[in-house]
C-alpha cells in the first residue's frame, strides 16, 4: 500500500492506494467519529463494493443510500434523499458519511451538518 498525505493545515487526509483497501477496517476507522455511518452510493459502484465496506464497519451502525448515477441526478431533489435517510435512521452530528464512488455521490455527500 502507498499513502500519500494531502496537507490543507486541520483538513489533511492520507490518500491510500492499493489492493484490497476496502477490506481493511483500520483504514476507516481512523477518520469515522462517532458510531454511526451513512453510506452514500450509486447504482453502479454500491453492486460492486458495497458489502465489502459494509463489512469492513461491523463494528458501526451502517446504513446507506443509494443514488441513480448520472449528471442528470447532480440536482437538489438527489441531495435530499441523502437528508432524508439521514432523518430517518436519526443520524445526527456525530454520525459520518461517507462517499463510496464518485460522479454524484462525491458532491452529494459532502453535506455538513449545521451547528446549533
Amino acid at each position: 500500500m502507498q499513502t500519500f498525505q494531502v496537507e490543507l493545515e486541520k483538513r489533511s487526509y492520507p490518500i491510500y492506494i492499493g489492493n484490497g483497501l476496502l477490506s481493511r477496517p483500520e483504514l476507516f476507522s481512523r477518520h469515522i467519529g462517532g458510531q454511526q455511518v451513512m453510506i452514500v452510493s450509486n447504482e453502479t459502484i454500491a453492486p460492486l463494493y458495497l458489502q465489502t465496506v459494509r463489512d469492513s464497519l461491523a463494528d458501526r451502525e451502517c446504513q446507506q443510500v443509494i443514488l441513480p448515477d448520472g449528471e442528470k441526478y447532480k440536482n437538489l431533489e438527489t441531495c435530499n434523499r441523502i437528508f432524508d435517510a439521514l432523518l430517518q435512521h436519526r443520524f445526527d452530528r456525530q454520525s459520518t458519511l461517507l462517499a463510496l464512488g464518485g460522479g454524484v455521490v462525491k458532491p452529494a455527500s459532502t453535506i455538513r451538518w449545521a451547528k446549533t
